[in-house]
């Protein structure tokens, strides 16, 4: 009987289901947190010198652990949150010791988040070429080039370009003077 409704038993009796994507994204309460950890962070940076910068700082403290605790209940929220610790470790990334625990707990939520959403960056790894060369996005950790590299760099490919147009020429007149024979 294709009418007939089954009972979902996976549940204990007076469990209710949160569905999350039919909360609006505005009642979303992590969307709260960081309006109130971006105002404490912005209070603590415009601080005067004195007594106010310690208890700015003590109260951006206290609204990143209070962000860091509330829970996302949207995917939206999940999307603003990763946007925002990433600007958070990119911008206090001079200052990572002074926040201790904190900036671990930071990392990791912002890790968690992109991995569950698949919104890491994505970062490929060089195809080796069978001449050696890398293609694709590499790391150049050698010095920056002086003038005489790329006259001796230049040379290099000169002298690769010869070499190919001397063996090409060489097997074409080679191979004419064995069609003679």
């Amino acid at each position: 009987m294709p009418h007939a409704r089954i009972p979902d038993f996976s549940q204990p009796p007076g469990f209710v289901a949160l569905d999350t994507d039919r909360l609006p994204f505005h009642a979303d309460p992590i969307l709260a947190a960081l309006d109130q950890h971006a105002e404490a962070w912005s209070v603590f940076k415009a601080a005067p010198d004195g007594e106010a910068p310690m208890r700015a700082e003590d109260d951006a403290d206290s609204a990143l652990m209070a962000l860091l605790g509330t829970p996302c209940a949207t995917r939206g929220g999940m999307l603003c949150l990763i946007r925002h610790l990433r600007w958070f470790l990119a911008e206090e990334a001079p200052n990572a010791v002074s926040h201790g625990d904190a900036w671990a707990i930071v990392q990791a939520r912002e890790g968690d988040l992109s991995f569950c959403l698949g919104v890491e960056p994505v970062r490929r790894l060089p195809m080796a070429l069978p001449s050696g060369r890398l293609l694709g996005p590499t790391i150049d950790l050698r010095p920056p080039l002086s003038p005489a590299r790329y006259v001796g760099r230049a040379l290099a490919a000169a002298g690769e370009l010869l070499t190919a147009i001397a063996i090409v020429a060489g097997g074409s007149v080679f191979t004419g003077l064995a069609t003679l024979i």
